[in-house]
């Protein structure tokens, strides 16, 4: 059976899509799928402050680093979520991505960064929801791409 991976992105990864990553993997226990996370460019660190809030709630950043987003994850993907970077993504498959558009907590109160935790793990665990019940990816993600959402919206 192929692991179908679920590929969070941002743009430094080092805070949301981090964050996602191990939400995923903390909460998910169905072999078919794995979280993994990326940047378009990477810091060389995981924010300080996405490792305090994650812990606060019992779950570590420990053994994840920022990575730099390839065209070769993209494709291995079977989801591309993008944390709210999607015009500075130089690859996103229209029809495997999605963008969450949540806010960069970098250089605000640490209660920004728990404000954006726990949308993110309110998100992650319908995901693992939607996924675990059998919905298709089309399903789940909706029927238009990112792209025609962001281009015909009012």
């Amino acid at each position: 059976m192929d692991e179908k991976l679920i590929l969070f992105v941002c743009v430094k990864n080092s805070a949301r899509s981090q964050m996602a990553e191990a939400f995923f993997n903390h909460f998910n226990d169905d072999l078919r799928f794995k979280a993994m996370s990326a940047g378009t460019e990477p810091a060389e660190e995981i924010d300080p402050l996405a490792r305090k809030v994650m812990e606060e709630i019992g779950i570590s950043l420990e053994g994840q680093y920022p990575k730099l987003y390839t065209e070769e994850m993209a494709d291995k993907a079977y989801i591309v979520i993008t944390m709210g970077c999607l015009d500075k993504c130089p690859y996103a498959p229209p029809e495997k991505t999605w963008d969450w558009g949540l806010d960069d907590p970098y250089g605000q109160p640490i209660e920004k960064y728990r404000e954006v935790r726990d949308e993110i793990k309110r998100r992650v665990l319908k995901l693992i929801k939607d996924l675990k019940a059998g919905k298709s990816r089309e399903e789940i993600i909706g029927k238009k791409s990112a792209f025609s959402l962001s281009i015909g919206a009012k």
